[in-house]
């Protein structure tokens, strides 16, 4: 093509079609390349207080200082898990594969109706556990299945915690109190949607979810 000198230059935006610039255009340009992380809608659109988001951040990425990790470094850490006692620690293992933890699960969502959904002993990947529950959940209803599955993760973590660096003995009971007294901080805190865990964990699943996705936050 030769260059007509009689013809103004003109900008030519090659992201769209007519060639005109949108600030849509190169919001989507900013992404290009990048990579999909699943778990972040679970995770980010809860009523979970930074904290536990974060925490569970870290636990999609198995940043967690659990004994497996502890291990590869060299440092001190329990040969076994420190509340069932019966299995190498790792992330996994604490979360859903852990006996233990598998009687918090069924005990905590008989609460709401659902303990179908606990973990079985064939449910020995969290993320795997959380995308089939989040799967089970209706669409609307999802903020609040997540929000209770990042409750009863934070409090096993606080609780085991609490035993390795309090020798705290372990007790399903206490993980589930630990949650109740974690729901009333986030409930203060401003998740309003909480508030009804808090009250005594003691509503049905189905009504539960529908008072958290119509309380106002």
């Amino acid at each position: 093509m030769e260059l007509n000198e009689s013809s103004p230059d003109k900008h030519v935006w090659s992201l769209t079609s007519s060639g005109q610039y949108t600030a849509k255009s190169a919001y989507t340009a900013l992404f290009n390349g990048a990579i999909a992380f699943e778990p972040f809608e679970r995770i980010w659109k809860t009523w979970a207080p930074p904290k536990c988001r974060f925490f569970m951040w870290l636990v999609a990425h198995n940043r967690c200082w659990t004994a497996d990790r502890l291990a590869k470094r060299g440092l001190p850490h329990p040969d076994v898990c420190i509340l069932c006692d019966q299995h190498e620690e790792d992330l996994h293992h604490l979360l859903v594969g852990c006996v233990f933890a598998r009687i918090f699960w069924f005990t905590f969502l008989s609460h709401f109706g659902v303990a179908t959904l606990a973990p079985t002993p064939a449910d020995q990947n969290f993320e795997e556990w959380w995308r089939k529950m989040d799967g089970a959940v209706q669409s609307d209803l999802r903020r609040g299945g997540n929000s209770l599955v990042i409750l009863g993760a934070w409090s096993i973590w606080r609780h085991r915690n609490d035993c390795v660096f309090d020798n705290v003995t372990p007790n399903v009971n206490s993980v589930l109190h630990l949650a109740k007294e974690e729901a009333g901080r986030w409930s203060a805190a401003g998740a309003k949607g909480i508030s009804l865990i808090s009250a005594g964990l003691q509503l049905s699943w189905g009504s539960l979810l529908v008072a958290l996705v119509f309380l106002p936050r």
